[in-house]
């Protein structure tokens, strides 16, 4: 077999063997995958619309009139800092101390071979300064003057621009240059930063955790504050899979039509998911969200970030959109949940709502495990509660029936007058009293993400 193999076939072989495409450094900053660009009615949302961070979009034309104001902000910023302790000289030597290791973490195209290693620290740089001195504002540090600031240019876009997945500093360099300042407090500003999201209810997260110290940027840290610290419904009891309970697509108003009622969860991590059921009714807690233009590029970022070849093994966001999406069907579905204080609907009409999260869907990956819990519970309420449900109301129904007809047999016969204790003492069995009666003695069966 060895003789078969020609030397260059070997050093192919070799090759094959020793490759290395550098792709195991987890804080990677990568690129969108083509096949998400390619949706005409997404494009936009993965492209900065005034700033650009980092070397992906940097020199854009249409980007430029920031560009000028980075250099106001750095003058603030450092201004901002105790020149006696520490000088701009020194603030620029600490990006220096990293650039190496930041550069590593983009792809290697022609947008970041076309910058030499000094042009390359003068745009972390700017870019570094940029971003702290925009938290300093949303944090409303002393002497900033948030109001001409954001008079000055275009900066109720730049949150939005922060948190593109094209669009992204190493935040080890944020760190570095903030570390070298004599007040630090990077960890309470990316909090509020991250509190400035239109698509969270902010009075509903005050308690949020925020673990950053391993997140490599600012999408990473948005994504682990937005699904929180709960992990996705994985079945690990082997008596049943996912498939054998797997449910069709309902959207909310057929669940609601099948007994199932739909509540606000007490967070609004994308995880904290749940469904109670009572046999034969149920309870379906979701997330609240407030929906408006900032929630589409959002979302869809954070779905491509998942989805790159160097993010995240668990496609939690992703799943909630899909999710989502199985939910809504039309504006029906959606004024459901505006009405449980489920949805902040500031994007427009139901309608837009609907094909926003239709659109955002579309092309990404689902994680078969995540919300299985949920699933098998859902579709084990439809297999034998809801047939039960049914047939108590017919049984109600019938009970009704019955006494209406035994009623007007009564009133019919003069030696039977019809009284209200006659009334009353015949038996009428009402749904809700069956209800009530499953409840005292069924355990309510929980399905947790």
């Amino acid at each position: 077999m060895e003789g078969m193999t020609t030397v260059g076939t070997k050093d192919w072989l070799i090759s094959i063997e020793n490759y290395d495409d550098g792709t195991t450094k987890k804080s990677l900053i990568g690129r969108v995958p083509p096949m998400l660009r390619e949706i005409e009615s997404n494009k936009k949302c993965y492209d900065p619309l005034v700033v650009s961070i980092g070397p992906y979009h940097y020199g854009k034309p249409e980007l430029q009139d920031l560009e000028k104001l980075k250099i106001r902000f750095a003058h603030q910023f450092y201004r901002a800092c105790d020149n006696d302790q520490v000088s701009i000289q020194e603030l620029y030597a600490k990006v220096a101390e990293v650039a190496g290791d930041a550069r590593k973490c983009y792809e290697e195209d022609w947008t970041t071979k076309c910058l030499n290693n000094e042009s390359f620290i003068r745009m972390m740089f700017l870019d570094g300064c940029f971003i702290l001195q925009y938290m300093n504002i949303l944090t409303g540090e002393k002497g900033v003057d948030q109001l001409q600031a954001v008079k000055s240019s275009n900066l109720l876009f730049v949150w939005r621009d922060l948190f593109l997945l094209e669009n992204q500093i190493p935040l080890l360099l944020l760190k570095k240059v903030e570390a070298s300042t004599p007040s630090s407090r990077l960890r309470a500003a990316l909090h509020d930063l991250l509190l400035q999201d239109p698509s969270r209810l902010r009075e509903k997260n005050q308690g949020t955790s925020i673990t950053w110290e391993e997140s490599p940027h600012l999408l990473d840290l948005m994504r682990a504050y937005l699904i929180g610290t709960s992990g996705p419904g994985i079945i690990e009891n082997p008596i049943y899979s996912p498939s054998s309970y797997w449910v069709p697509n309902r959207s909310v108003i057929e669940l609601v039509k099948s007994g199932i009622h739909f509540k606000a969860s007490k967070t609004t991590n994308f995880t904290d998911v749940d469904f109670k059921s009572y046999f034969i009714y149920g309870n379906l807690m979701l997330p609240p969200i407030l929906v408006d233009d900032t929630t589409k590029p959002l979302l869809l970022n954070l779905a491509a970030y998942e989805m790159s070849p160097h993010g995240p093994s668990e496609f939690r966001v992703t799943s909630y959109i899909c999710l989502m999406d199985s939910l809504i069907s039309r504006a029906e579905d959606v004024k459901e949940l505006r009405e449980k204080r489920i949805i902040v609907n500031n994007l427009g009409s139901d309608e837009q709502l609907a094909r926003l999260f239709n659109e955002i869907a579309a092309y990404v990956v689902l994680d078969p495990l995540a919300y299985a819990d949920f699933n098998y519970h859902i579709a084990k309420y439809h297999k034998y509660g809801l047939p039960v449900q049914k047939v108590c109301v017919r049984l109600s129904i019938n009970d009704m029936s019955i006494s209406a007809f035994t009623v007007a047999k009564a009133s019919e016969s003069p030696s039977l007058p019809v009284t209200s204790s006659m009334h009353s003492s015949l038996p009428v069995p009402a749904l809700p009293v069956t209800v009530a009666g499953v409840q005292a003695y069924s355990r309510p069966r929980r399905a947790r993400l």
